[in-house]
């Protein structure tokens, strides 16, 4: 069989398309410099677009955040300057006579703010303090009726009317320098109603803050970012009273308006010029104290503790299985000091120590859910004031469900 004759210009034609599909294969497995040269342009633009995009954002937000503390923040502490220096404006609106005078040195400087009337929490903490014949030394941040005035009367032993300048530490430089120049206190206790006073163990707590020999005792102390006994519950010496360096302080201390002038001034300020000259100091509630009543509780109990502990501090579910029991309760104990150890370790404390106090910010601070809250309550069995206490919790609100200004007070530390 002969071969077929193929005419050259067919040849050539067939050539040329091969050599096109070779070409565009080749264009598509391997794209030209000046693609791949584009392509990397634009992908470093890209990044450099989003780099910039968030670099706008957290600056807008830090101007924003920084706005709202001058106006909110700098601007109270400016004023509150000017109003020493220039105004001298007394925060002291009246001062009454109570009815319930012991004749003992101890003395108890309760800060009150309720513009309403007065709670079941503080009629427990002003009956215990009672009880320990203490004199209550009654400062209310704000006007009273008659009728309640009456009222608070018949358990103090004096009661100071102000203007709520720089809220409770505000109230207790007044107290302490009025206290200071009119009584002889062998021991202060320095309460305010930021907390649910219970009855169960209350009284107890009293006698233990009005009678101790320690220069300081403090119901809970916070390591997280500056060491400080905390102000809500904790009492003094004479010794400490009566020095030089903390009459000073009191003296000098700045009211202002601000939350984050009170913690920062007011909470740590105290503690840096009184821990040093206490010559002892005691702390009712602390993780050590813990271990006993965790160490005694079987695996699954163990394992349901874990929701007393702050969202974000508890321990990973995985961690219980392999773990051995000793260092889970270590791991409790710390993850308590990492914040404030009435919020972190609130609920614990009332299992295993009788604490008989509970933060009411437990909800709008974000540490617990409501139901959580509630759950703990029916746990440690007082169910006489769960409604009052979800009540309150509710008209308040999650710090996280405020209005827009009022998030970025929150989220500042300004409320």
């Amino acid at each position: 069989m002969g071969f077929r004759h193929i005419p050259s210009t067919q040849l050539k034609a067939e050539h040329a398309a091969q050599q096109s599909y070779f070409q565009t294969v080749c264009a598509l497995r391997t794209p030209p410099k000046t693609l791949v040269t584009s392509l990397w342009t634009t992908q470093i633009l890209e990044r450099k677009k989003r780099s910039m995009l968030r670099f706008i954002r957290r600056f807008a937000a830090l101007l924003l955040m920084r706005t709202v503390k001058f106006f909110y923040h700098d601007c109270k502490v400016f004023n509150a300057k000017f109003n020493r220096k220039f105004r001298n404006k007394a925060t002291i609106l009246e001062v009454h006579d109570g009815d319930l005078v012991f004749p003992d040195g101890a003395y108890a400087i309760f800060l009150i703010f309720q513009p309403n009337d007065f709670p079941w929490y503080v009629r427990n903490a002003l009956c215990a303090l009672k009880e320990n014949g203490i004199n209550v030394f009654a400062v209310v941040n704000h006007r009273l009726s008659q009728e309640r005035l009456c009222e608070l009367k018949a358990h103090s032993s004096r009661i100071l009317i102000r203007d709520n300048s720089g809220f409770d530490i505000g109230g207790y430089r007044d107290a302490t320098l009025f206290l200071h120049q009119s009584a002889k206190p062998k021991r202060v206790i320095y309460l305010n109603d930021s907390v649910y006073f219970f009855k169960d163990g209350l009284s107890d707590l009293m006698k233990r803050l009005s009678q101790s020999d320690r220069d300081i005792v403090g119901s809970f102390e916070n390591w997280e970012f500056n060491y400080h006994i905390q102000s809500f519950c904790f009492s003094v010496s004479d010794h400490v009273f009566n020095s030089e360096k903390f009459v000073e302080f009191w003296h000098d201390y700045l009211p202002v308006n601000s939350r984050l002038w009170a913690i920062n001034r007011g909470e740590i300020g105290l503690s840096r010029v009184m821990v040093p000259v206490a010559r002892s100091i005691e702390t009712i509630y602390d993780p050590n104290k813990l271990r006993a009543g965790l160490n005694d509780l079987p695996n699954d109990n163990l394992v349901a503790m874990n929701s007393c502990l702050p969202r974000g501090l508890r321990i990973r579910a995985e961690e219980f299985k392999n773990t051995p029991k000793t260092v889970l309760v270590d791991d409790f104990c710390t993850q308590i000091t990492v914040r404030s150890q009435i919020h972190t370790g609130g609920f614990l404390y009332t299992k295993f120590l009788q604490c008989p106090m509970m933060k009411r910010d437990l909800f709008y601070r974000l540490q617990f859910g409501i139901y959580e809250i509630e759950q703990h309550l029916m746990d440690i069995g007082d169910n006489t004031h769960i409604n009052d206490i979800l009540t309150d919790m509710r008209k308040k609100w999650p710090g996280n469900h405020l209005p827009l200004l009022k998030r970025l007070l929150f989220n500042i530390g300004i409320i």
